[in-house]
C-alpha cells in the first residue's frame, strides 16, 4: 500500500537521498536482521556512490559489511566480488591500504572462478588505483594497462574510457605528461560519446594536471573549470573538492 514518488530531476534525487539518509541505513541492517538479503546487499550497493561522493565513507564501513554479509549467506559469488571491491575503495578513502588489498585480492579471486573479465577489468583498475595511493606508480601502470586489455576483450566501452583515463593518470605521475594527454583525450572522446559526465569530470582532472606540467597554465584552468563544473552538477562533493585544490 506504499506509494513512492519518483523525483523529478537529477537534484531533487540528490536532495531525497541526503534528507533520507538516516532511514536508507537503517533499512539497510533491517533487511539484513530480516534476511531480505538480495534487498539488504542491492540497497547498500545502490548507496555506494552517494555516499562516496558525500565523503560518507563511515557510513560505508556499516552498509558494505552488511552487504557483504548478505552475498555471504546468499552464495552468490558475483554480487560478493562487487562488494569487496567497494569495500576495497573505502578502505582506499580512509587509507587502509593492507584491507583494501586483501578486498581485492577476493573479488580478484571470484571474478577469475566466474570467468568474469569485466569484473576482473574493474578489479586491477582499483589495484592501479591502489599502487597508486602509495606511490608505487609503475605497478599502477602495470594493473591499468591489463585492465584495459581485458575491457578491450569485451569491448565494454565505459570500462575502456576508465582506464584510457588511468592510464593516463599513471602516465602523468610518472613525469610522462604529453602520454597523459594521448590517452586521456581518447578517454575523453569515449566518455562524450556515452555521455558519461563522471568520467568526462575525472578525465578533465587528469588532463588538466598534464597541461599546468606541460606549461599551459590557461588551458590546464580551463580543464579544471570543467571538471569543477561537472563535479558539482553530479553532487560528488570530494572530487569536487580535490579539484578545486589543484586548481587552486
Amino acid at each position: 500500500g506504499v506509494a513512492v514518488d519518483r523525483p523529478s530531476g537529477y537534484p531533487r534525487a540528490l536532495a531525497w537521498l541526503a534528507a533520507e539518509r538516516s532511514a536508507l541505513l537503517a533499512a539497510v541492517e533491517v533487511a539484513v536482521a530480516a534476511r531480505f538479503d538480495t534487498h539488504a546487499w542491492q540497497l547498500a550497493w545502490t548507496l555506494y556512490s552517494f555516499f562516496d561522493w558525500q565523503g560518507r565513507w563511515h557510513d560505508q564501513t556499516v552498509t558494505q559489511p552488511t552487504a557483504l554479509e548478505a552475498t555471504s549467506r546468499l552464495g552468490d559469488r558475483a554480487a560478493k566480488a562487487r562488494i569487496q571491491v567497494n569495500l576495497a575503495q573505502v578502505s582506499m578513502r580512509l587509507r587502509r591500504y593492507d584491507e583494501a588489498h586483501r578486498h581485492l585480492s577476493k573479488a580478484l579471486d571470484l571474478y577469475t572462478q566466474l570467468g568474469d573479465k569485466t569484473g576482473q577489468a574493474r578489479t586491477h583498475l582499483n589495484l592501479g588505483q591502489l599502487f597508486s595511493r602509495q606511490d608505487d606508480h609503475r605497478s599502477a601502470l602495470e594493473h591499468s594497462l591489463l585492465a584495459l586489455d581485458l575491457h578491450r576483450a569485451t569491448d565494454h566501452r565505459a570500462g575502456q574510457a576508465d582506464a584510457l583515463n588511468e592510464v593516463g593518470w599513471c602516465y602523468a605521475m610518472l613525469g610522462e605528461y604529453r602520454r597523459t594527454v594521448e590517452f586521456c583525450e581518447q578517454a575523453l572522446a569515449v566518455h562524450r560519446t556515452l555521455d558519461h559526465p563522471h568520467g568526462q569530470a575525472t578525465t578533465w582532472d587528469s588532463l588538466a594536471y598534464a597541461h599546468h606540467h606541460l606549461g599551459a597554465l590557461q588551458h590546464a584552468i580551463n580543464c579544471y573549470d570543467q571538471a569543477v563544473r561537472l563535479y558539482r552538477d553530479l553532487g560528488d562533493r570530494y572530487r569536487e573538492a580535490e579539484t578545486l585544490d589543484r586548481l587552486g
